[in-house]
């Protein structure tokens, strides 16, 4: 069967159900080969179908072959990292190289198309179980909104791409051409988005990591930001406005603040936090069962402090932590997102300055394993969206918008602003995106929204097209996507 069938027909010919219990998104189902037509029939089946949509989030975060992570490439790209993994594709994206063969780029394909054949499904055969409504209803408004998260991340890596809307049930319908990203925007990422946050979904995600309210209008804020910069639809701002100051209202998230004997650093990287205040919606994991690889991947290569290999994924560029201001205690103040020392079992280890961020306790004694979830949407990033989108929207910060980014300059140890220009306020939280976000996969967003990119060297903001990359690459507007992968293309010829 060609590839591209596979990938479309995944979920039609041969659902992979992972069942969800309290540690939602990680029990795999025995039950690995289940047709269709002897499924969707009860609702435990629409349960664990809804269930498997998640599992398709993880890879792209996973460790794929020795060193690599497909998600770095979203990062290695902006120019504020370096890398001393041993992945011959890590420089290329540091120098904005990029080669359709390269399985990254398949990893994001292959992932993203089996979620949304697997939302399809989902969506087509639960409405005809019968089974409590309101039940019923959030099930599809989970499917919706992963139907959306997996097109969201589509276009933004990728530009026009296939749009899917049904269930393929046979081969004819696998090849299909590319939609533009407008359409796919106002056809399914927004539509999705908007139904699924008017369904009877959790407030938060706490307790099981699925799908919540706040996250589906956080998402909403998210990709209507977008659509306002991406396809220069202004009015967007208002309603990226609206749906961030809902979640704000809400009171139903808050950042991760720092106690007597615990930082807000180590409940922002502490598995027992995970899903809770903060974290809005994350990519959940569980001990020796489905292992989060970030946490050793980005330790410090130059020594070793845990029985496992340590890959050096990617580092904080010089200027890059340089950037942030002595004060800020997320830059070079040891453990708060970056880390040049640490002692373990009365043994101190040096080395040069690392990323500290998914820095998982545990892993002391599970490495390689590990149980630390990967932030999909912070509530930190929602301050941010509200920020911008009303001071864009109204033509100058109001109070909201002054509280959101001061609470996070404040509990990173900064001075708060105020009486600043609509431009000036824009590049400030445009700073704290880079400086707050970073190494979380959300940078590369932003660069494709407002074609800007940051200089850590200068702390300024330059046309994306025409910047000089520290390796000295130039970006050229070809590089504001990246390549359908090889494979893809030479089985579907409408992919080109």
């Amino acid at each position: 069967m060609k590839k591209t069938i596979k990938i479309y027909l995944f979920a039609a010919l041969s659902i992979s159900i992972s069942a969800i219990s309290c540690k939602d998104q990680l029990l795999e189902d025995a039950r690995s080969s289940i047709i269709t037509k002897q499924y969707f029939k009860t609702e435990g089946d629409a349960q664990a179908a809804v269930a498997g949509i998640y599992n398709y989030i993880k890879q792209p975060f996973n460790k794929l072959g020795y060193d690599d992570v497909p998600y770095s490439m979203l990062e290695l790209v902006t120019g504020i990292y370096d890398s001393k993994a041993q992945w011959q594709y890590g420089q290329d994206y540091i120098n904005l190289k990029y080669d359709a063969a390269n399985p990254d780029f398949l990893v994001w394909w292959e992932q993203g198309y089996k979620g949304i054949e697997a939302a399809n499904l989902s969506m087509a055969n639960i409405p005809g179980i019968t089974m409590n409504e309101e039940t019923k209803n959030r099930l599809i408004g989970e499917a919706r909104f992963l139907r959306a998260y997996y097109y969201y991340t589509l276009v933004n890596i990728f530009g026009d791409v296939p749009m899917k809307i049904t269930p393929t049930s046979k081969p004819s319908e696998a090849n299909i051409a590319k939609t533009s990203v407008k359409d796919i925007y106002e056809k399914v990422i927004v539509p999705d988005l908007q139904y699924a946050e008017a369904q009877p979904l959790n407030p938060t995600t706490e307790g099981n990591g699925r799908v919540s309210v706040a996250a589906a209008k956080s998402l909403l804020a998210k990709v209507y930001l977008s659509m306002a910069g991406t396809l220069k639809q202004t009015e967007k701002y208002t309603l990226a406005k609206t749906k961030a100051g809902e979640v704000i209202s809400s009171q139903k998230h808050k950042l991760f603040q720092s106690e007597a004997n615990l930082t807000w650093f180590n409940k922002l990287n502490n598995p027992a936090f995970d899903n809770k205040e903060e974290h809005i919606w994350m990519a959940n994991y569980a001990i020796n069962n489905a292992n989060s690889s970030l946490p050793v991947y980005f330790l410090p290569k130059e020594v070793k402090f845990v029985n496992a290999l340590q890959f050096g994924g990617f580092y904080p560029s010089t200027n890059f932590i340089k950037s942030y201001h002595t004060n800020d205690l997320r830059g070079m103040h040891n453990m708060g997102f970056f880390f040049n020392s640490i002692n373990v079992k009365g043994n101190e280890y040096n080395f040069p300055w690392a990323i500290y961020k998914f820095f998982d306790p545990g892993i002391l004694t599970t490495a390689p394993n590990s149980a630390k979830n990967f932030p999909m949407i912070r509530y930190a990033d929602v301050l941010l969206t509200y920020a911008e989108a009303q001071n864009e929207a109204d033509g100058a910060p109001d109070a909201i918008a002054y509280d959101a980014l001061n609470s996070i300059r404040t509990r990173a140890g900064l001075t708060v602003l105020s009486g600043m220009s609509k431009s000036d306020f824009t590049t400030e939280v445009w700073k704290e995106r880079y400086w707050e976000l970073c190494a979380e996969g959300k940078i590369w967003f932003d660069v494709v929204r407002t074609r800007k990119i940051f200089d850590p060297a200068t702390s300024t903001f330059s046309d994306v097209v025409g910047h000089v990359m520290p390796g000295g690459a130039v970006f050229k507007e070809e590089n504001l996507k990246f390549p359908i992968p090889a494979r893809e293309v030479q089985i579907n010829p409408l992919l080109k």
